[in-house]
């Protein structure tokens, strides 16, 4: 069963309390902003090149072009022409026209107008949805690496004491069974670098799915991720200004318009003709009027289902604002617990692992120490190196969490905050 991020930090803190080293592949200094450059770069270029993105633009211009007709006359004029050739020739043409007596077609200009801004909200929560994906598999890229370059070490480390092991036992220092242990900790030490790479890959194909494109580029994940203490203190603000609460809310706004444009559509037009002609020797004119009577159907139940579904859109875009208000004192919470381990993990000292390993041979060597506790002792050392490796990646995913849920990864990437 696996481990809860928060329940791995708090192990992971008592852990390195009693620590005394720590990896030096963890002992880089990281240039924040040009990292952050490179994930800028990174997650512009997928975006431009993604399907689901360009999808949304289009949907913009759709959206933009139902708004340029919208603020079109709704009726166009008709043209009547009548020749009748009898004992009497009839000539007659006519003109007549459909008026928007009750603004119909503002109720449809005002329904287009709020359809825009939402497809442009869509984009907006699109984008930030597919950045914060990216960089997840970014991240998950980097974090898989610095551990596939530890599982490598401990299978180097295990190989080369399992040939030492061989020349003990060989000249009788050591028994067979500790022969055969060092041998079974080599093993699973191969199989548990293979399941490393196994996962490596997927995290690779990942961002091949989402980006179009290999990750080529080695990434640091920053050491520093924090969030801004102004914006923990006011989470229903921000939560109210995230596209996803803004779509919803436009949808809504949306919907109380189509309420509008039902009822009025639902009205009667009048139309106005006028028409002119000969018969024989006659001079013709004449003027129509005509209305339609809403007698056998009034369309009031177009105006109620229009009600009915922006209570329906309203509803739904309160649960969107409670779900984003969650997730932002969940994140804030989580990241809180996260961060804390981090800084004790990177305040304990760090020491080389090359260091360590060679003071437990010597002391193998020496019979100071039994081969079981130099596997033991290996061993512990590699898995919290490793662990201290995922905390940093559990890290990157509580602070995505935080950028996804307050929509405050693009001024992250380009302002560098």
């Amino acid at each position: 069963m696996k481990l809860s991020i928060c329940m791995r930090a708090g192990i992971l803190a008592a852990i390195v309390a009693n620590a005394t080293w720590i990896s030096a592949v963890q002992a880089k200094t990281v240039t924040l902003p040009a990292e952050v450059q490179k994930l800028a770069s990174i997650v512009n270029r997928s975006l431009q090149a993604n399907p689901e993105i360009l999808a949304a633009q289009s949907a913009i211009d759709a959206a933009q072009a139902r708004l340029d007709g919208a603020t079109l006359p709704l009726n166009n004029p008709e043209l009547e022409a009548e020749i009748e050739r009898t004992d009497v020739n009839t000539y007659q043409l006519g003109i007549s026209q459909t008026f928007d007596w009750h603004d119909k077609r503002g109720a449809l200009q005002q329904v287009a107008q709020a359809e825009l801004e939402a497809a442009r909200q869509q984009l907006a929560a699109l984008q930030l949805a597919k950045s914060i994906e990216l960089l997840d598999a970014v991240g998950r890229i980097s974090i898989q690496n610095s551990i596939n370059d530890f599982s490598r070490r401990r299978t180097e480390i295990l190989a080369r004491f399992t040939r030492l092991a061989k020349q003990r036992h060989a000249a009788g220092d050591i028994p067979q069974a500790e022969l055969e242990l060092a041998r079974l900790s080599l093993a699973e030490a191969s199989m548990q670098q293979a399941r490393n790479q196994a996962e490596l890959i997927q995290a690779n194909s990942d961002f091949l799915s989402l980006s179009g494109q290999t990750l080529n580029e080695k990434i640091t994940l920053p050491e520093s991720l924090p969030i801004n203490p102004a914006a923990e203190a006011d989470l229903e603000t921000i939560a109210r200004q995230h596209p996803e609460v803004q779509a919803a809310l436009l949808a809504a706004q949306i919907a109380k318009r189509r309420i509008n444009a039902a009822d009025r559509e639902r009205k009667t037009d009048p139309t106005l003709g006028l028409s002119a002609g000969r018969e024989d020797d006659t001079k013709l004119l004449a003027l129509h009027f005509s209305i339609p009577l809403q007698i056998r159907n009034n369309y009031q139940s177009n105006v109620d289902t229009a009600r009915a579904e922006a209570l329906r859109e309203e509803r739904l875009a309160q649960q969107i604002y409670w779900n984003l208000r969650a997730q932002l004192q969940s994140a804030s919470q989580r990241h809180s617990v996260i961060a804390t381990a981090w800084k004790q993990w990177l305040n304990q000292g760090r020491t080389s692992l090359q260091q360590h390993v060679s003071l437990l041979d010597t002391l193998w060597q020496s019979g100071e120490i039994s081969t079981t506790d130099y596997l033991l002792q290996v061993q512990q050392t590699l898995d919290t190196q490793i662990a201290g490796v995922e905390l940093h990646g559990d890290l990157w995913s509580t602070w995505l969490d935080w950028m996804s849920a307050s929509a405050s990864l693009d001024a992250w990437l380009n302002n560098n905050i």
